[in-house]
């Protein structure tokens, strides 16, 4: 029989009382211990990278690596990072096939279009896209609210009208602007034609919204770049709408921006690259890249289903104003876009 004596003041428990508290304490530690051992016990989970980082990417990287990092995931013991060395848009279907050849636990990807090449190699490993742009026309999700397959994320361009807002800066910037020159990297086959379509069609709407005459240059290949940028300089345009396929030389076009005077908006931020663009307004990368991160915590120690994660809009975009490449253009940036700015170069 169990005994609960008093004895000199203090609580003293029989022999069969002891055993019974220690019984009843390991049944209900038992689930904690036996979570802790199997994390233990199992291997670390494998994320494939689609690309790899570059270089530029590093500090990218970073922000993944740390923001597990808070949740107690730590690289090497919790999970390890597969990187092909297949950099963005060198041969992306060598780089999906050997990603999946490794069959990771998950697949992380900067684009739609690794998404979709991956989609295709596998309906059951989950992807998170750190961007994409329409992802439902891209045959990867069902819908962005509740996506119904093995891919989520994150999109910048569905929903957003981001095309539409960097015509209207760039007209903010410089008053008057009639025609704009758009150097467009995203090009089928690397990037879907379900997914291109859409974003053409906004750029022309818009541009037709705001009474301006644009001028859209495909570029396929890097080596097509100085052709399109004499182009420009026969169209005689007043302004650049840049966009950041992998095929776009953006040093060079960027010294060709200054030269010519023009003022240029990328439709996301053009890392490494002097000069810089004069205006920016796209998510802050590391502000996505910490929206992704937490989906690849909730599937792969979670255990949530890519499917039944909504697709996220950005949680925020941020407008730059870079006032040294206004000043190597000769423009000066009106004061009522200046105070609406996030940052401002000096």
């Amino acid at each position: 029989m169990t005994q609960f004596r008093i004895s000199n003041g203090e609580w003293r428990i029989g022999s069969t009382g002891i055993f019974l508290l220690a019984l009843t304490l390991g049944l209900l530690a038992s689930p904690l211990a036996l979570h802790a051992q199997e994390q233990q016990a199992r291997k670390p989970y494998r994320i494939a990278l689609l690309p790899d980082f570059p270089p530029a990417w590093e500090s990218l990287l970073k922000v993944f690596t740390e923001t597990l990092r808070e949740s107690g995931r730590i690289e090497g013991r919790d999970y390890v990072l597969y990187r092909s060395g297949i950099l963005y848009g060198q041969d992306i279907e060598r780089a999906v096939r050997r990603a999946v050849d490794e069959k990771p636990d998950l697949i992380f990807t900067s684009a739609l279009n690794y998404a979709i090449a991956a989609h295709q190699l596998t309906k059951t490993i989950p992807i998170v896209m750190r961007t994409s742009g329409f992802p439902v026309e891209g045959g990867v999700a069902m819908s962005l609210a509740r996506p119904g397959k093995n891919v989520t994320g994150l999109t910048i361009y569905a929903g957003t009208e981001v095309f539409g807002k960097l015509l209207q800066l760039l007209l903010e910037a410089k008053p008057g602007i009639k025609r704009v020159g758009v150097l467009w990297g995203y090009v089928p086959p690397a990037h879907p034609r379900e997914e291109v379509e859409p974003m053409i069609r906004e750029v022309r709407d818009a541009a037709r919204l705001f009474g301006i005459d644009i001028r859209l240059l495909e570029i396929a290949k890097p080596e097509q770049t100085g052709d399109a940028l004499a182009t420009l300089v026969a169209e005689r345009v007043e302004a650049l709408l840049l966009t950041s396929g992998a095929p776009i030389r953006r040093q060079e076009i960027m010294q060709f921006a200054v030269e010519k005077r023009l003022p240029t908006i990328p439709d996301f931020s053009w890392v490494g690259v002097e000069p810089q663009p004069l205006l920016t307004y796209s998510p802050p990368a590391a502000a996505l890249m910490r929206q992704a991160t937490a989906y690849v915590e909730r599937i792969l120690w979670g255990g949530a289903k890519p499917g039944d994660l909504p697709i996220q809009l950005p949680a925020k975009f941020e407008l730059v104003v870079n006032l040294k490449t206004a000043k190597a253009i000769g423009l000066t940036i009106p004061q009522s876009l200046l105070i609406r700015a996030d940052q401002v170069i000096q």
